[in-house]
């Protein structure tokens, strides 16, 4: 490929990434997400929020969403779901890649929160524990828990954070973990079920 055509290409997809940017900000205040300033918003981002469903994002979050922005995740789409008066609440300078936000309650990120391509962060079971509700032909919801991320904590890539979990505050989930139950702060944690390997010096 010649030099000329490499740079007709990178300008295609700066221009493709920057339109998408606006599109998917402007789909967020549509449905009322409080945004902050500066947030970018690259590819295909899944929305879906119930009317009582409240969002609020801080100043420069990056979201990466498909289209190979991000290596580890190819064209996997990142995806805000919130049920009935759930909230998630995204404070300042977070980055994220083809992350799934799921809330049936309340999802909490803090400020400078990076999380890894292909994260899943949940904080309900989705469908109930008993097998005769899940028959049901109607929605069989599970269990609910709020999940919390504190500040400065770092989310390896293919993590799934499950409710009622809190992760303290500089803590770092190794790659490929499940989070089912709460890490304290400045420690490194992995595994299924993720457990602590060790501790960080403040």
């Amino acid at each position: 490929m010649s030099r000329t055509v490499r740079q007709i290409v990178r300008f295609i997809k700066r221009a493709r990434n920057r339109f998408s940017s606006y599109y998917n900000l402007l789909r967020l205040k549509m449905y009322g997400v409080e945004c902050g300033r500066h947030c970018v918003v690259h590819g295909k981002l899944y929305v879906h929020l119930f009317p009582s469903a409240k969002v609020k994002i801080g100043d420069n979050l990056y979201f990466s969403s498909g289209w190979g922005i991000n290596v580890l995740c190819a064209n996997k789409r990142g995806m805000i779901y919130a049920t009935h008066d759930a909230c998630i609440s995204i404070g300042d300078n977070v980055g994220m890649s083809s992350t799934v936000l799921w809330s049936h309650k309340k999802i909490t990120i803090g400020n400078h929160v990076k999380i890894g391509g292909n994260c899943i962060l949940i904080d309900t079971d989705a469908h109930n524990m008993d097998f005769l509700l899940r028959r049901s032909p109607s929605t069989d919801w599970g269990v609910s828990a709020p999940v919390t991320i504190e500040d400065d904590v770092f989310i390896g890539m293919n993590c799934v954070i499950l409710k009622g979990v809190t992760i303290g505050a500089r803590s770092i989930i190794a790659a490929g973990s499940v989070v089912t139950k709460s890490i304290p702060a400045d420690c490194v944690a992995g595994g299924n079920p993720a457990k602590v390997i060790k501790r960080l010096s403040k």
